[in-house]
């Protein structure tokens, strides 16, 4: 690895950690907000209860997506942390809860950011709220998904399958907000932000091309092997054709 790429690869760690402290933070604040009330023509008031933690929340995870997606695509590109098809499906697992994150972004921004002065309906802010917790659900499978599949892109080795296994099954149960406890709630940002930081600071960085410039000097050296070979057999017939040539026929 050049020294170029090492600080290619330390800088996609720091954005790793950065987008999974960030999206902890996001989620940290949206599970302080109370329970939605089950009428629509209530929401509006819980919606504007909890602006402030709502308006936060979106605006930390606008940064946490792309940060995180930043440096997920830096540290599992080809030829870095390999191309199974464990860290295929993890790659996609993250692609997809990135994308869940957005559509939470959007139904949050909608809900706290006016536009164009438009008021929403008790109907549709409740379709909001609706959607901003089903794109959640959605988010922490994903979450799950990843954190069993590229535990095996780690250092750790089983250590990092075993803190993928644990990581995801957290995960799933903090899918469902709606059914668990509020301090639960809590809970789980702060262990996506803790495996979040494992997987950057234990996912593998070999390039693939460290192979191929392996493989390529090795026949390199096999080249200058053969070749050197040659020039020693050549130069074995010069010396007996000059020999023969010094030692007429009938002659010893």
């Amino acid at each position: 690895m050049t020294p170029r790429q090492a600080v290619d690869v330390r800088a996609h760690r720091w954005l790793m950690i950065v987008g999974a402290l960030l999206t902890a933070g996001a989620l940290l604040l949206l599970s302080l907000l109370p329970d939605p009330p089950a009428e629509a023509v209530a929401m509006t008031a819980w919606v504007e209860r909890g602006h402030p933690l709502l308006m936060w929340s979106n605006e930390l995870l606008f940064l946490a997506v792309i940060s995180w997606g930043a440096g997920a695509r830096g540290l599992f590109s080809t030829g870095r942390a390999g191309t199974s098809a464990w860290v295929d499906v993890g790659r996609t697992a993250l692609t997809v809860t990135l994308g869940a994150l957005v559509v939470v972004l959007l139904a949050v921004g909608r809900l706290v950011y006016p536009v164009f002065e438009i008021d929403l309906s008790a109907e549709v802010v409740a379709l909001l709220v609706s959607s901003t917790f089903g794109a959640l659900h959605v988010a922490f499978l994903g979450f799950a998904v990843a954190a069993v599949t590229l535990g095996w892109s780690t250092r750790a080795a089983l250590a990092g399958r075993a803190v993928g296994i644990v990581a995801a099954a957290a995960f799933v149960v903090g899918s469902f907000p709606w059914l668990t406890p509020s301090w639960w709630n809590s809970v789980v940002p702060v262990l996506i932000a803790a495996w979040g930081v494992f997987l950057a600071c234990v996912t593998r960085t070999g390039h693939s091309g460290d192979a191929t410039e392996r493989a390529s000097a090795g026949q390199v050296a096999d080249a200058v092997g053969i070749a050197r070979r040659s020039r020693q057999a050549a130069g074995q017939r010069v010396h007996s054709s000059s020999t023969q040539t010094s030692n007429p026929p009938g002659q010893v």
